[in-house]
């Protein structure tokens, strides 16, 4: 990205639905210009309508609109995405953040990678920290493999996150916010100009903290205090006219309790736990990023970035699960994400590409103890090395007006060295995997009138093997999974762009699937390759602007997720049945209104329909009886009003209606719940 050529545009009064192609940029004259939004997660730069992939993209102004204060804000109202509340278990087309594998809370495998400017999030980011949006400039949610592009654990589909680049242009922001359940924070971020015309910087702090709405009823406290605090600094220098050099620090620290509901007598207590254990999870994460564009001429370019994370994980958990034993977990986990990738870029009248090299070093060290009361019951504790080389390009050929070829592949080399030194519940084990993936992608897409696409895509998804590393399982390996994914789409836009439509349909084939299974037996998880899954799905956006006022949009998906060959060692045989925790309908509506460039309104209504949470089973190994979750309706509003050009104060509420659902029903006393109704007020001055 040239840094000195970029315009800044600020886009007002946009309300931008989950695939927004474009942005209203209101001008003094109160002549409309549409400015498109562009999508970087492919690592070719293209307009929203010129992309074939399913992504929702949430811009800058829409997270502000909607009062996205973190992913799992984004995620609710994205179809094609099921979330829980604590961002806990999350997944796109049906497939959980971290795989259907599940092979442990140590592992380094995923099946949805994240990256924030660029860097991957670890694994435990994922489920444990929730992501805040503050300063960020746009998010991009891809739906369906991106293996050839963005390689190991994006088996499912990525999010790509930018955050706000340093400008030689003075900007500051800063806000104020407090909501129910003693919820409350502030945030700062602001920049500018160093040495004029050569370096400048910005940093962004964030911090927040609330009690959370999980009582306990052992002591009458609260369960799930939550806190995170985030501080990010960027450095842009451009040392001559060809070359951007942008440098990034962040460092984030999350703390949250124990976020579940409990079930006594059959009866369902919402928000209610009773635990003799203060539990926990705590992560603490630094990551450097360095990104260098160098530009050879008009068309041909370099790109390196550079990036490195260290985490650190610790928990307290409550591992009986009640009030009436004293047996607890404290666990300990030590990570760091190493990667470097280097590209060669061309963009031309008719041809744009890029070809690279990737090299990724993952470490974890784990060292988990059981006690019962005071004394050590148990030890679990290894280590895992994860060395992942590729090599990968794209082509985009416009070869003949209206027509685009789009061919990529990647060679990707993964070895994955477990050593599970001390394991008191079985015995220790040591593995090495090695996996080897040729990863294609074809398809083509015609313009049929302007602002008119259909696409076709067919590409393969991976994830390597590895090493189940979760206590009594005995640790042993397990083979890569993969996908075959095909894909049409169209996206269109009518009535001079004010009416803008996607849909995507997909067919994915799962080989070797990587499944986990309770031993009951043994009481212990245990990984299988599962044979054989498939899943069939549709997801369509619609959006249309009634000048510059209102704005109206929906969004809907069905995923259809299936087991079509799958029976456990043991004989559980769950072949023809849905994915656990994959809802088959998901549906969104909105609006926003703007009166007076002073006054902002929106609201927004989700719904998401039931899924299986836990299967039984008879003597047989048949299927006889599933534990769902709630189907349900969710209603958001959100206001706000511009005291002054600088000074505005907004208000949310979420759950208007205090829906009660569960969204994990598994066949114990412990399950987990939605969240209920939550408000809050925010004060923010913008230079």
């Amino acid at each position: 990205m040239n840094f000195k050529k970029n315009t800044i545009a600020l886009a007002v009064g946009s309300a931008v639905c989950l695939a927004n192609s474009g942005v209203w940029a209101a001008e003094e004259t109160n002549s409309v210009e549409l400015a498109p939004v562009t999508v970087t997660g492919e690592k070719i730069n293209r307009s929203l309508e010129q992309t074939q992939s399913s992504v929702a993209v949430f811009t800058e102004q829409q997270l502000r609109e909607k009062q996205d204060h973190d992913l799992v804000d984004v995620f609710a109202r994205t179809p094609g995405v099921y979330t829980q509340s604590g961002n806990e278990n999350w997944g796109i087309r049906g497939v959980p953040v971290t795989g259907f594998d599940e092979q442990g809370p140590a592992a380094l495998n995923g099946a949805v990678s994240v990256f924030v400017d660029g860097a991957v999030q670890p694994n435990r980011t994922l489920t444990l920290s929730p992501v805040p949006l503050w300063d960020v400039e746009q998010v991009e949610v891809f739906l369906g493999p991106q293996s050839t592009t963005q390689g190991r654990n994006s088996l499912a589909g990525a999010v790509v996150i930018q955050t706000k680049n340093p400008t030689f242009e003075p900007s500051f922001s800063a806000q104020a916010n407090g909501g129910n359940y003693n919820e409350r924070g502030g945030a700062v971020a602001g920049g500018g100009s160093i040495i004029d015309g050569k370096i400048a910087g910005r940093i962004a702090v964030d911090y927040q903290e609330g009690d959370g709405y999980i009582e306990n009823l052992f002591n009458g406290d609260d369960a799930n205090k939550t806190r995170t605090a985030n501080t990010r600094g960027k450095l842009l220098i451009l040392p001559n006219d060809d070359t951007d050099v942008l440098l990034s620090y962040a460092h984030g620290e999350s703390r949250k309790g124990d976020n579940a509901s409990i079930r006594q007598g059959g009866r369902v207590r919402y928000y209610k736990i009773d635990s003799n254990t203060e539990a926990y999870d705590k992560l603490k994460q630094d990551t450097f990023s360095a990104k260098v564009d160098y530009r050879l001429d008009n068309s041909w370019s370099i790109t390196s970035l550079t990036a490195n994370t260290d985490s650190d994980y610790d928990a307290r958990l409550d591992f009986d699960q009640s009030s009436s034993a004293d047996q607890f977990v404290l666990r300990k986990q030590d990570g760091g994400l190493f990667s470097q990738e280097l590209r060669l870029n061309y963009e031309g009248d008719t041809v744009k590409s890029f070809a690279g090299l990737y090299y990724g070093h993952n470490t974890n060290d784990f060292h988990d103890r059981l006690y019962a009361g005071d004394s050590l019951f148990g030890v679990v504790k290894g280590d895992t090395t994860i060395e992942n080389k590729a090599v990968f390009g794209e082509v985009n050929w416009t070869f003949v007006p209206r027509w685009t070829l789009i061919t990529g592949l990647r060679y990707d080399h993964e070895t994955n060295d477990t050593n599970v030194k001390q394991d008191d519940f079985s015995e220790p084990g040591k593995d090495k995997q090695t996996s080897d993936a040729v990863l294609p992608k074809l398809g083509l897409d015609y313009e049929l009138a302007a602002h008119q696409y259909l696409g076709f895509m067919v590409q393969r998804g991976y994830r390597g093997g590895g090493v189940n590393v979760r206590a009594g399982s005995g640790h042993e390996s397990y083979d890569p999974e993969y996908t075959t994914n095909y894909e049409l789409s169209y996206r269109g836009s009518f009535m001079n762009q004010t009416l803008r439509t996607r849909a995507n349909m997909y067919y994915t084939e799962w080989k070797d699937q990587q499944v986990s299974v309770l031993n009951p037996q043994t009481e212990f998880l245990e990984v299988f390759n599962a044979g054989r899954s498939d899943i069939k799905g549709l997801e369509v956006s619609v959006e249309k602007d009634f000048g510059q006022q209102l704005t109206l949009n929906a969004g809907a998906s069905i995923t259809d997720g299936e087991y079509k060959d799958f029976v456990t060692s043991d004989g559980r045989d769950m072949s023809g049945e849905n994915f656990l925790f994959s809802p088959k309908y998901k549906m969104t509506m909105g609006a926003t209104y703007r009166w007076n460039d002073r006054v902002t309104l929106n609201t927004d209504v989700v719904y998401q329909s039931t899924s299986p949470s836990e299967y039984e089973f008879d003597a047989a190994g048949k299927v006889i009886d599933e534990h769902k979750s709630d189907n349900y309706w969710l209603a958001n509003v959100n206001a706000e009003y511009k005291v002054t050009k600088n000074v505005a104060v907004s208000g949310y509420v979420k759950n208007v209606f205090d829906k009660e659902y569960i969204t994990n029903n598994r066949n114990d006393d412990i399950i987990d719940a939605g969240a209920p109704r939550t408000m809050g007020l925010i004060l923010r001055y913008d230079m």
